[in-house]
C-alpha cells in the first residue's frame, strides 16, 4: 500500500474499525476496489510488528478533557444544552472529564443555588447540577477537584457530598488540591510548605469526606511535576485511592517568545523519565495512573504553536508515548478559549481544533493491546506504534520532519490481505483552519461521519506507506 502527498499538503492518515463502522458497512467496505501498491517515495524506514508478544492493554477510557473549576459558573459551556459540544465529545467514544485547575483552589463552595448576586468566584449547587447533567449527556465519568488552597475540610465534605449525589455513577473520583507541589510559590502556602504538610492536610480532607461518604473514591496527588510527591503519596495512600495522577506540559509559559512549533516537534527527552517515575510508583500497588492535566505549553498555550496543525502531530505522538508507559489516559486542558484547547468556542459555537482531530485519530487506532515493534527510522524525527485486537493491526506512523518525506515499510504480524486508509489533512503545518479527518469535519450538530475508506493490496506481504514531511499515518491492516 502506498499513499503519497505533495510536500505542500500536511496530513495524518488514519484508519479505524469503529470509524469504518460509523461511516460505512462491511458490505460497502468489501465492495470497494483494492488499489495496487505503489513505489516507495522518501527516506526509507521500517516497522516490524510483533503481535504475539506480550502487549499493553490500551484503556478504553484513555482520552479526556480537563476543565477549570472556574468555568462551571458559565451557564453556556458545560451544559447539556450545548449539544454540539456533547456530540463532539461523544464522537471520541469513552473518556474522562476532569474538573480542577488553579481555579479549583480559589473558588469557594456556597452549598446553595446561584442567585443574581452570587459571584463568579463561587461554586453553587446550580453550577454542579448543570455540569452533572452535561457529564451524564456525554456518558463520561468525572474526576472532580476539591478546594485545598482555602483550607476547609468540612466545607469540602459538604461539596463532595453534593457532587457525589449529583453525578451518581458518573463520579470517577474526588481529588484534593491542584498542583500542591507549587502551593508555596503560588500564594496558597508559605515557603516552608513541603510534602509532609500536604500529606497531613490531605488526610484531614480525606477523613472529613469519608465521614460523610464512606465509600466515595479518591485520586491524587494531581501534582504539577514533582515525582517524589507522587511516589510518597502512592506509598502512603495506595489503599485509599483509585487512581494515581500528575500533570505534564512540554514547556512554558505561553508568553515565552522563544517557544515555536519547532519546540513541540523536537524530541522530548523528559517525558519518558516522568512517565517511568509514575509507572514505578503505581505498579507496586497495582494502581492505574493518569496524566490528569496536560497540553503542549502551560499558561494557556501559545498562538502559532498550540493552535496549529503541528500540535496535532505532537498530541498524537504524546498520547501514544503515555500509553507505551502504561498510562491509563490523558486529559488535555482547555476551555472556551486559549491557544491550546482542543475544542474552542467561536461565535457562540464549539469548534474543533487540530488537537481534537489527533484525539479522533488516536481513538480510532487504539484497539486491543499496544504491541512491540521493531522500528528503524535512523536519525529521522519519527516514531511508530502498533495495536492489535482480535483480527486487525493498527500501525501509527508519525513523521515530524519538516523537510524530509519518509517511506515506511510495514511488516505486519498477521497474514494481511488489505489495508484501509483515512486521512486527516490541513493546508499546512502552521494552519489553524481547514483540517479534515477521513474527508470530513463535524457537521453543524457536531456529528462526525467519515467517508468510505480506500483499500490497498500488500506487496510481498508488506505495506509501503509514504508519509510526507510533517505528517502522520495510522494504517488498519487485516
Amino acid at each position: 500500500m502506498s499513499i503519497f502527498l505533495s510536500p505542500g499538503k500536511f496530513v495524518i492518515m488514519a484508519v479505524a474499525g469503529s470509524l469504518i463502522a460509523a461511516g460505512c458497512s462491511k458490505k460497502s467496505d468489501t465492495a470497494l476496489s483494492a488499489l495496487p501498491p505503489a513505489q516507495a517515495k522518501g527516506t526509507p524506514a521500517t516497522v516490524i510488528v510483533h503481535p504475539n508478544e506480550t502487549g499493553i492493554p490500551v484503556s478504553t477510557s484513555f482520552l479526556g478533557f480537563s476543565y477549570e473549576t472556574g468555568i462551571l459558573p458559565d451557564s453556556t459551556f458545560l451544559t447539556p444544552s450545548n449539544t454540539v459540544l456533547v456530540q463532539l465529545i461523544r464522537n471520541l467514544g469513552n473518556g474522562v472529564i476532569r474538573v480542577g485547575g488553579n481555579s479549583s483552589d480559589r473558588l469557594v463552595w456556597t452549598n446553595m443555588a446561584r442567585t443574581a448576586v452570587t459571584g463568579k468566584d463561587s461554586v453553587s449547587t446550580t453550577d454542579i447540577d448543570r455540569f452533572a447533567a452535561f457529564a451524564k449527556a456525554t456518558g463520561w465519568p468525572v474526576l472532580f477537584g476539591l478546594n485545598l488552597g482555602i483550607y476547609d475540610p468540612e466545607r469540602a465534605a459538604t461539596e463532595a457530598s453534593y457532587v457525589s449525589q449529583a453525578l451518581g455513577g458518573n463520579l470517577l473520583a474526588l481529588q484534593t488540591g491542584n498542583e500542591t507541589d507549587l502551593f508555596s510559590r503560588n500564594g496558597h502556602r508559605d515557603a516552608t510548605y513541603q510534602y509532609t504538610n500536604y500529606q497531613q492536610e490531605w488526610n484531614q480532607y480525606f477523613q472529613a469526606v469519608r465521614n460523610a461518604l464512606p465509600a466515595v473514591p479518591f485520586a491524587g496527588p494531581d501534582v504539577a511535576y514533582k515525582t517524589a510527591w507522587i511516589n510518597s503519596f502512592a506509598i502512603a495512600e495506595h489503599q485509599n485511592i483509585r487512581l494515581l495522577d500528575g500533570h505534564y506540559y512540554v514547556t512554558g509559559p505561553g508568553s515565552d517568545s522563544s517557544i515555536t512549533y519547532h519546540t513541540i516537534l523536537a524530541s522530548d527527552t523528559k517525558l519518558p523519565v516522568y512517565l517511568m517515575a509514575l509507572k514505578n510508583s503505581a505498579q507496586p500497588y497495582s494502581l492505574p495512573y493518569r496524566i490528569s492535566e496536560c497540553n503542549s505549553i502551560y499558561s494557556g498555550g501559545r498562538k502559532g504553536v498550540s493552535d496549529i496543525f503541528a500540535s496535532a502531530l505532537w498530541a498524537l505522538d504524546y498520547m501514544w508515548t503515555v500509553a507505551k508507559y502504561n498510562g491509563q489516559g490523558i486529559n488535555f486542558h482547555g476551555g472556551t478559549g486559549g491557544a491550546y484547547t482542543p475544542i474552542a468556542m467561536a461565535n457562540g459555537m464549539p469548534v474543533a481544533r487540530p488537537e481534537y482531530y489527533a484525539m479522533l485519530a488516536f481513538h480510532q487506532a487504539a484497539h486491543g493491546n499496544l504491541v512491540p515493534t521493531d522500528v528503524n527510522t535512523g536519525q529521522l524525527n519519527a516514531s511508530a506504534y502498533a495495536c492489535k485486537d482480535a483480527s486487525t493491526e493498527y500501525v501509527t506512523l508519525i513523521n515530524k520532519e519538516e523537510n524530509q518525506d519518509i517511506s515506511f515499510t510495514i511488516t505486519p504480524g498477521i497474514k494481511a490481505a488489505t489495508a484501509q486508509v483515512f486521512i486527516l489533512t490541513a493546508p499546512g503545518i502552521t494552519s489553524t483552519d481547514g483540517v479534515t479527518f477521513a474527508g470530513s469535519q463535524p457537521d453543524a450538530n457536531g456529528k462526525f461521519t467519515p467517508s468510505s475508506p480506500t483499500i490497498y493490496n500488500p506487496a510481498n506481504g508488506n505495506f509501503i506507506v509514504n508519509v510526507p514531511r510533517g505528517n502522520a499515518a495510522v494504517v488498519l491492516i487485516r
